[in-house]
């Protein structure tokens, strides 16, 4: 689509000089009144000579109201002519007040119902919760739609990238990192800054790397890592969400907000990212994809400072832990050692099951197979000691605060959690 100069109408210049000097309200309100000239194939100037002979004849609607529905509701169904799919509702209301406040400018003003047009859609985006988005990966249908998830849930790019993404995006030797840089092409960098032109520096962690080397072992490392049409991108979310609720594993959205979708995943990140402490803005403008964009920002120096703020504050929020999920990688390390005492090996037992990605879900499989074994001494130990020299231990999991009483008292620290909380333990009898 050739874009449209509709400067060159002068009713069209008139108004937007006399309105705003705002350049984001200028392009959105231009956009707007181009998009509704190509709809319509009339001129601005033709628009309101409808409106004043309607005027003439004592019509209070004309032709021209007619087209305005039409258009909003043609914008409400339909998807861009380029870009991640429908138009959010903020952008409907917008066609519709650009358009009005060019007719009133000119002295026409819309009857009421019309400046409603399209409020029915605008509904708030749904947050999604850590819980959530845990849900949401966990009831995905298969190895892809889990991949796709986990990593939007840990890489707020846009949908396009995931749309177009490459294996070969990935950075040398990515399996083998804890935070990997998705080396996005330079389409995805202009040369001008502007906070809807650019995507993020893209990072993906511990999480997402595990569950695309999985894809990698039953798909291949060649061309796209998704090799998908755009609307599976839209409907997986979908189906996921509505399984997801269907099985009560998360609330159903509220009367007036979104259900939760792809781009709600953005969102999550995004929460995450204003969540940390001590990033300064340009930081946080980096990693969100925002206000930035020049290519002096993607040198390899920016990216490596980057990529630590991501390993050692973006991440950690993102998966913030859940009460309890400190123990459960601890039983998880112990329920390891009890099989391998019995020949058996977890991480073989694990690749089996390649669509069990979270500590909760690998833990209840290991669970099972030492209670089939009948391991129900080992399994006790498990829980709460293992043998040191031959002689039992209890650990605990405490505070920073909390540690300096236990060490007086004889307990041994182990190690540091990625939350700052620390595992001890105690030889039983001491």
């Amino acid at each position: 689509m050739v874009k449209m100069d509709v400067l060159k109408y002068d009713e069209v210049k008139e108004w937007i000089d006399a309105i705003t000097e705002k350049f984001w309200t200028r392009t959105g309100y231009l956009r707007a009144m181009g998009r509704f000239i190509e709809f319509t194939g009339w001129t601005p100037k033709e628009m309101l000579e409808i409106k004043a002979a309607g005027l003439k004849e004592g019509k209070i609607k004309t032709e021209l109201e007619g087209k305005i529905v039409e258009f909003i509701r043609t914008m409400q169904r339909e998807g861009k002519q380029r870009g991640e799919g429908k138009y959010a509702p903020g952008s409907v209301i917008q066609f519709r007040t650009a358009i009005g406040s060019f007719l009133s400018y000119h002295g026409f003003q819309l009857p009421r119902k019309f400046m409603k047009l399209g409020k029915a859609l605008l509904k708030r985006m749904r947050d999604p919760e850590l819980d959530e988005v845990e849900a949401m990966i966990q009831y995905a249908t298969n190895l892809q739609v889990k991949a796709l998830l986990t990593i939007a849930a840990e890489c707020p790019c846009r949908s396009r990238v995931f749309e177009a993404l490459q294996w070969d995006w990935l950075e040398e030797g990515w399996e083998n990192k804890d935070v990997a840089h998705i080396q996005l092409p330079t389409r995805f960098r202009p040369e001008e800054s502007g906070p809807k032109k650019f995507e993020p520096i893209a990072f993906i962690g511990r999480r997402s790397i595990n569950i695309l080397k999985q894809l990698a072992e039953k798909a291949g490392r060649k061309g796209r890592v998704f090799p998908y049409s755009r609307h599976w991108f839209v409907e997986m979310p979908e189906k996921v969400y509505g399984r997801a609720v269907r099985e009560h594993a998360i609330r159903p959205s509220a009367a007036d907000e979104q259900p939760i979708t792809f781009k709600s995943f953005r969102k999550y990140v995004f929460n995450a990212i204003d969540a940390c402490r001590d990033i300064s803005p340009e930081w946080r403008s980096m990693l969100k994809g925002r206000d930035l964009g020049v290519e002096k920002y993607y040198s390899k120096e920016n990216v490596e400072k980057l990529r630590e703020v991501y390993r050692t504050t973006v991440y950690p929020e993102i998966w913030r832990e859940k009460p309890g999920l400190d123990e459960q990688r601890l039983k998880l390390d112990m329920a390891r050692k009890v099989l391998a005492s019995h020949g058996i090996d977890s991480d073989q037992v694990l690749r089996r099951m390649p669509h069990l990605t979270t500590v909760e879900e690998q833990l209840k499989l290991l669970d099972d197979l030492i209670r089939q074994q009948g391991l129900a001494k080992m399994e006790k130990e498990r829980r709460g000691s293992e043998h040191n020299g031959g002689k039992p231990f209890e650990s605990k999991i405490v505070t920073e605060d909390e540690l300096v009483q236990y060490v007086e008292e004889g307990w041994e620290i182990c190690r540091e959690l990625s939350n700052g909380r620390i595992v001890i333990r105690k030889a039983l009898g001491d």
